[in-house]
């Protein structure tokens, strides 16, 4: 699978994305199963790693292509 990653500002402060998910930041979003494919998540513009919310787990590249289209995220 590649590594596509989209994003867009919602707010200030929020960014919408969708990319795969680090462990690091997965367990901080506490994910503890499966973590493979791409994910819909909100990021705080603080950097902080603990600061993702995720929203949805997208199970192909085709999917997260087809979806960050729909978003506006080109």
């Amino acid at each position: 699978m590649g590594e596509l990653y989209f994003s867009m500002n919602v707010s200030n402060d929020v960014t919408l994305c969708i990319s795969p998910l680090t462990d690091e930041r997965a367990s901080a979003a506490g994910l503890e199963s499966d973590t493979t494919g791409y994910f819909l998540y909100e990021r705080s513009q603080s950097g902080e790693v603990n600061d993702v919310s995720v929203l949805a787990q997208i199970h192909s590249e085709e999917a997260a292509f087809r979806l960050s289209r729909m978003l506006g995220m080109d």
